[in-house]
C-alpha cells in the first residue's frame, strides 16, 4: 500500500474517530472466452432481486400510523428474530441454457437493540457493490429527535442447496449507529456496516469457474450536521468503503473508496428544505487500472409536506477521471440524479418509487465501467389487521463501456408479488413469486428465472 493511500485512510479514520470522541458518537454482483467473475447483484447488502438477506427490515417495517406495527409489538431495547425459509427456482444459475433447478433452505436469525428503546429500525444501509462509495442512494437523514440514539444489529443467514451442496454458505452482516444532538443545534453521527456475502449467481460466474464468489465488504460514515440558523443547514459526511473478494481470480475488482460530500440546506419550510451537494470520491482498485477520482455536483429538495408524501429528490453533473488511460476514452462526464418517494395515499396502503442515474464501476473483467439508469416501485397493502398484501418492480438498463469489440447493453426487469399472514403479534407468515429476465446485447447473459417463495418469521 502506497503513502498516498494510508494518508487517506487515516484521514477516515481520524476524522471518525474525532466525530465519536467528541460526541459519544451516533453509530448506525465469462464472457464465453473471458473470465468475468463477478456478478452486480451480491446476496448480502443489495437486496432489490428478491434474494433478501439476515437483517432484512422487512422482519420489523416501520410505522404505517396504524396502532401496531407488523408484529404489534410495544417497543424495546432488544429484539430477537428468526426467519426460516424455503425457496425453489427453476434457473439457479440464471443461464439462458441449461437451467437448473434447486431448493434453498434458508436459517436467519439474528438480533437487534436500540437505545432509547424502539420498535422500528433508525437506519436502512444497503450497500452495493458497484457503487463508488459503496452506496447505490444516498442514504437519508436519521430522524430521530431524541438527545441520543445508538443501534446495533447483528444476523446470519444459513443457505443450503439442494442442486450441489458445494454452494453451501454462512453470509451475514453487523451494523450500527451512534448519534449525539447537541442544544446548540450540531448533530454528530458515525455508522458502519460490515457485510459477508456472496455474488449471485448468473452467466460469466457458473459456467467456468467456481459459481460461489464470495466476499467481504465494509462501509463507515461519520457526519457532522449544523443547524446553524432557523433557515441554513451544514452537513458534512465522511465515509469508506472496503470491498475484498476471496477468490484470486476476482482481485481485479477489490479496491478502497473514500468519499467527502459536503452539503448546504436552505429551510423553506419546516417540512420543505432545498440543498447543494458536493461529492469528491477517491477509488483505489489494489490490482488493476481502473484507479479513478471522481466530483459529483447536485441541486436538490427534501420534501417532506404531509403525512402522506415525503421526497428526497437531487439532479447534477457526474465527473469522472482515471489515473492512466486504458482506452482512446477513459474518463467520463455525464447527467446524474436520485429519486426517492414514498406516498401513503389510504390508512394503510404505502408506494414507493426509487430511481437513479450514474455512472457506476465494472463487474466485469472486460468492461472499463457502466452507465446505469434504473428504479424500483413498491405497493404495500395492509387488506386486514392480519393480512398484508406486496408488489415490487423493479427495471435497470446498464450500458457497458467495454475493453474488448463486442457491446453489451442490456435490461433487466423483475417482478415479486408476495402475500403476508400475521399468526400473532410476534409470528408472521409470507408466501411469494418472482420472475426475472435480462435481455443482453450479448445472448449469452440473457435469462428468464422463477422462483417460489415460502417463509415463517418470528420477531419480537
Amino acid at each position: 500500500m502506497n503513502k498516498k493511500k494510508y494518508a487517506r485512510l487515516f484521514f477516515i479514520a481520524g476524522g471518525c474517530c474525532a466525530l465519536l470522541l467528541s460526541s459519544g458518537a451516533d453509530a448506525v454482483e465469462i464472457n464465453e472466452m473471458i473470465v468475468v467473475a463477478a456478478a452486480d447483484t451480491p446476496v448480502v447488502g443489495d437486496m432489490p432481486m428478491g434474494q433478501s438477506a439476515g437483517g432484512d427490515d422487512s422482519l420489523l417495517p416501520e410505522d404505517t400510523g396504524s396502532e401496531s406495527d407488523l408484529f404489534g409489538t410495544e417497543g424495546g431495547y432488544f429484539h430477537p428474530y428468526l426467519s426460516l425459509a424455503g425457496e425453489w427456482t427453476d434457473n439457479l444459475y440464471n443461464l439462458d441454457d441449461d437451467k437448473q433447478s434447486n431448493f434453498l433452505t434458508r436459517v436467519s436469525p439474528g438480533i437487534w437493540l436500540a437505545v432509547p428503546r424502539s420498535k422500528v429500525i433508525p437506519v436502512t444501509i444497503t450497500p452495493h457493490n458497484t457503487s463508488a462509495g459503496g452506496l447505490q442512494q444516498q442514504l437519508k437523514d436519521h430522524s430521530g429527535t431524541d438527545r441520543y440514539q445508538v443501534y446495533a444489529l447483528g444476523g446470519v443467514d444459513f443457505l443450503n442447496y439442494s442442486e450441489d451442496s458445494d454452494l453451501n454458505s454462512v453470509d451475514g452482516n453487523i451494523e450500527g449507529l451512534a448519534r449525539y444532538n447537541m442544544s446548540s443545534g450540531l448533530s454528530l453521527q458515525i455508522l458502519d456496516r460490515y457485510s459477508k456475502g456472496h455474488d449471485k449467481f448468473e452467466a460469466g460466474v457458473s459456467n467456468l469457474v467456481d459459481p460461489l464468489q464470495e466476499f467481504n465488504s465494509n462501509i463507515v460514515m461519520g457526519t457532522a450536521d449544523w443547524q446553524m440558523t432557523e433557515k441554513l443547514r451544514a452537513k458534512v459526511d465522511l465515509s469508506n468503503f472496503m470491498l475484498d473478494y476471496d477468490d484470486e481470480i476476482n482481485d481485479y475488482l477489490d479496491r478502497d473508496d473514500d468519499v467527502l460530500d459536503l452539503y448546504g440546506y436552505y429551510d423553506y419550510s419546516e417540512k420543505t428544505s432545498f440543498f447543494i451537494q458536493y461529492s469528491l470520491i477517491d477509488v483505489s482498485y489494489d490490482t488493476s487500472l481502473r484507479d479513478n477520482q471522481q466530483e459529483y455536483v447536485y441541486g436538490g429538495i427534501e420534501w417532506d409536506t404531509t403525512e402522506k408524501l415525503s421526497l428526497l429528490f437531487k439532479a447534477g453533473y457526474q465527473q469522472k477521471e482515471y489515473d492512466r488511460s486504458i482506452t482512446g476514452e477513459s474518463d467520463y462526464d455525464g447527467f446524474a440524479f436520485d429519486l426517492q418517494s414514498t406516498y401513503r395515499f389510504r390508512e394503510r396502503a404505502e408506494l414507493v418509487l426509487n430511481l437513479y442515474r450514474k455512472n457506476e464501476e465494472t463487474d466485469s473483467s472486460v468492461a472499463l465501467d457502466k452507465e446505469v439508469l434504473g428504479g424500483n416501485l413498491g405497493y404495500v397493502q395492509q387488506y386486514t389487521d392480519k393480512i398484508t398484501g406486496k408488489f415490487d418492480i423493479r427495471y435497470e438498463d446498464a450500458e457497458y463501456r467495454q475493453l474488448i469489440a463486442q457491446d453489451r447493453d442490456e435490461t433487466l426487469f423483475f417482478v415479486r408479488p408476495a402475500l403476508q399472514y400475521l399468526f400473532r403479534e410476534w409470528l408472521m407468515g409470507e408466501v411469494a413469486y418472482s420472475y426475472e429476465t435480462r435481455g443482453s446485447s450479448d445472448d449469452f447473459f440473457d435469462y428468464d428465472t422463477n422462483t417460489f417463495f415460502i417463509s415463517i418469521n418470528f420477531a419480537l
